[in-house]
């Protein structure tokens, strides 16, 4: 059977998709997303440089599912002393519905760090980006394509549209707090992102105004050594873009079976909650310089009716390059 989409639902739904629902993208695994939330958190991590890639398939048991993907990479530029500029890339895409209706962003980010001592460092970070939402006109079925006994997609549709996509520029900015014990694997990451701080416009009528809301984000992940091969993980994120908002709280058991050069192994488990919205039990896997992590949304909103708890399912893949300089020739500051 055919689905017809009346002319005047579809322009409904396209407003309200513009008006309402062009929000950036979000993951359950936000740690390992860092960019995403917060550009001062780029090259912030343990090694010279990190390439990430992170996908999401939700609410696949509704018509209107989602998939997203996302790819980053950062790099330690420069490093003198107490002070290191960082910079990375990152792109994110989303696709739902019969339309294909789709947002995507991309751009570089830049990060510049300063140890306050051994243990402690305060890092800054700008973004800019491309920004573009767009869908197939092509993948859409209108009522004048009914002859009355049959569909004929080859019918004229007499709808007409000023254009099927709106790219614009964003500006975003941010801050953070690193703190790495010199003497345990205990770190703590604290800070916040501002994100289309430029209110871009994107829309899908010429003569629309609409701009993009900033976002705004909050987060903490902290690893705490317990004892020698037992961590506890912390995390949270708390971001809010327009009327829509979010909160993920989560705590986790890392344990550790392996270790030594060429031969770390570590396993994590952990459960965290989307306020209002999802259970999230993730698995996370660390070998050398790899990480994976697996985890799943158990729907528990009001949307439970129509998904009977099935959420989504996100897979996060990163490798980190640790290299192994010559110790007399090599000087740098004990947290980076």
């Amino acid at each position: 059977m055919y689905r017809i989409v009346p002319a005047l639902v579809l322009t409904f739904l396209l407003a309200s998709v513009s008006v309402m629902h062009a929000q950036d993208l979000h993951y359950s695994q936000f740690y390992h997303n860092p960019m995403h939330h917060n550009p001062a958190l780029t090259g912030i991590f343990e090694g010279q440089w990190r390439a990430a890639a992170q996908y999401r398939s939700q609410w696949t048991s509704v018509p209107v599912s989602y998939s997203t993907f996302s790819a980053a990479f950062d790099n330690k530029v420069i490093r003198r002393g107490n002070n290191m500029l960082s910079a990375g890339f990152n792109l994110q895409h989303d696709r739902a519905g019969d339309a294909a209706l789709t947002w995507t962003q991309g751009g570089l980010q830049v990060s510049a760090a300063r140890a306050l001592g051994e243990q402690h460092a305060v890092s800054v970070g700008f973004g800019f980006a491309a920004a573009q939402r767009a869908f197939d006109v092509s993948a859409l079925k209108f009522q004048n394509q009914w002859t009355g006994e049959v569909f004929d997609p080859g019918q004229m549709t007499q709808e007409n549209f000023n254009q099927s996509s709106g790219i614009s520029p964003t500006i975003s900015g941010g801050l953070n707090w690193h703190f790495q014990s010199t003497e345990t694997r205990t770190r703590f990451d604290l800070g916040g992102g501002a994100f289309h701080l430029n209110k871009p416009k994107v829309s899908f009528e010429d003569n629309a105004d609409f701009q993009l809301p900033l976002r705004i984000a909050l987060q903490g992940s902290a690893n705490i050594q317990m004892n020698e091969m037992l961590d506890l993980a912390v995390f949270g994120l708390a971001q809010e873009m327009g009327q829509n908002y979010e909160t993920v709280v989560g705590v986790g058991v890392r344990r550790l079976l392996s270790t030594g050069p060429g031969n770390f192994t570590a396993v994590q488990l952990s459960f965290a909650t989307r306020l209002e919205d999802a259970i999230i039990p993730a698995l996370q896997l660390e070998r050398n310089n790899w990480t994976v992590g697996l985890s799943y949304d158990v729907n528990i909103s009001e949307f439970d009716v129509a998904t009977n708890g099935r959420g989504g399912f996100e897979l996060a893949v990163i490798y980190r390059h640790l290299p192994v300089p010559p110790v007399k020739t090599f000087k740098a500051c004990p947290i980076f």
